[in-house]
């Protein structure tokens, strides 16, 4: 019972940064990364990891490290070793985005808010998404 409470916070917080992320101009654009004016689930999903990969990464030099990934949080470890796909101790930026592509939080978003099911997340699927979920942006 406590991992399925650890995975909802988890996602929520994903989910939150996600929002916040998508929904300021310039980094829906940024995630844009074809600049064809929406989401595939991969440009969601690179955009959230590098997104929170950089923010984890103390010093840096694109790899993280266990104790930049757990934060002294032993409970993350589990999470940290799925991550690291050739168990060298170290998650790089590659790594990252790997596991997010197959595992991530972008895939159940994408999931959910892809209304019209073309595959891709335009700006108002995004909006509206998150508008039946936290309600509107502020």
């Amino acid at each position: 019972m406590k991992r399925n409470h650890q995975n909802r916070n988890v996602i929520q917080q994903l989910s939150t940064h996600f929002r916040y992320a998508l929904l300021v101009p310039d980094s829906f654009a940024q995630a844009d990364s074809n600049h064809d004016g929406k989401l595939s689930r991969d440009e969601a999903s690179d955009y959230l990891v590098i997104e929170i990969f950089t923010s984890r990464d103390a010093n840096h030099d694109g790899r993280m490290t266990v104790v930049e990934w757990t934060g002294g949080d032993p409970s993350r470890m589990a999470d940290f070793k799925k991550r690291d796909a050739n168990h060298d101790g170290i998650v790089t930026e590659k790594e990252a985005i790997a596991y997010g592509r197959a595992h991530g939080v972008a895939n159940q978003i994408m999931l959910e808010a892809d209304k019209n099911h073309d595959g891709y997340l335009s700006r108002a699927e995004v909006k509206a998404y998150y508008a039946s979920r936290e309600g509107p942006p502020r």
